[in-house]
């Protein structure tokens, strides 16, 4: 343990190759948007979400920063959701991306008018509500101002949330795609499911919580350098995974594919030792466990 790099400064050392690799990957968005002839609903929806995937990938970076593990997981999570949606929209064929922008625009919109009108409608005449509550609450509820007509009946509601809902496009993106990518993908989900404790504020979260505070050193520095050295290497790849199916979907190649593969690369080299000091850090305890069930499975059978 004593040979191994002071986390600290290694983990500065990751932060600062993480933040010029979404710099760079970020200047290549630009180069093929602004590149890119067609300026229709497609191109000008993906780019909105890129806008929130800049804003999102930001904000977890400097959580991690701040020892705030936790809190950049939360917001990680709406990261891998609008990544998830920009990888759907930009590997699908081109027939299903109308159908899909159809989705995200149009009836999406109408589901969500009609719950924030029915939630508008309870909250009203509450005690304690303002003039200004008052009138935001009369404006949702309002059909002059909002379409609340139902468009689609249940079961048609249910299928395009389910349809547009995380681990749903995970799997069409691993029937989409292939290879090591898409295997890293549908690594997310366990991630998603992890952060979604901390946001719900589960007993889930609380042990997790707990658990972190408690774990003896030098461990539990090498478990919360492993967790930010995964988040850096989430967003850096699934930024490089979107720019290159960018890039594919709107036909306008790299300017500069070596620079970005070459900084994606370094986050990685930086990362890895983090994990592979938490593995072996956690080999003992996992061996133990299959020895204790082992054993247990053993005296059941006799």
């Amino acid at each position: 343990m004593t040979n191994e790099p002071e986390p600290s400064l290694s983990l500065l050392a990751l932060q600062d190759a993480s933040l010029e690799a979404v710099t760079v990957i970020r200047d290549e968005i630009r180069f093929i948007f602004e590149s890119n002839p067609e300026k229709g609903p497609f191109s000008q929806t993906v780019y909105g979400l890129v806008r929130l995937m800049g804003d999102r990938s930001q904000a977890t970076l400097m959580l991690a920063s701040w020892s705030m593990p936790w809190d950049a997981e939360i917001v990680l999570r709406a990261f891998y959701e609008t990544a998830a949606k920009v990888l759907l929209l930009t590997m699908s064929p081109n027939g299903q991306r109308e159908k899909l922008l159809t989705e995200f625009w149009d009836d999406f919109d109408s589901i969500h008018t009609i719950r924030r009108a029915r939630k508008a409608a309870l909250a009203l005449g509450t005690p304690g509500e303002g003039e200004g509550d008052r009138d935001v609450f009369e404006a949702l509820i309002d059909p002059d101002y909002n379409d609340l007509s139902h468009r689609h009946n249940k079961a048609a509601r249910k299928a395009i949330e389910q349809r547009w809902s995380f681990s749903e496009i995970i799997e069409t993106l691993s029937r989409l795609g292939a290879g090591e990518d898409v295997r890293h993908v549908k690594s997310l989900l366990h991630m998603y499911g992890m952060a979604s404790h901390f946001v719900h504020g589960d007993k889930t979260a609380l042990d997790l919580a707990h658990d972190r505070v408690t774990r003896p050193e030098p461990e539990r520095s090498i478990v919360a350098a492993a967790q930010a050295a995964r988040i850096h290497s989430d967003i850096v790849h699934l930024w490089f995974m979107c720019t290159d199916t960018i890039s594919r979907a709107l036909g306008v190649p790299f300017s500069d594919a070596a620079t970005v593969v070459a900084a994606v690369r370094k986050v990685e080299q930086l990362g890895r030792p983090f994990v592979v000091l938490f593995e072996e850090s956690q080999k003992g305890f996992y061996q133990g466990l299959r020895d204790k069930y082992a054993s247990k499975r053993t005296e059941v059978d006799r």
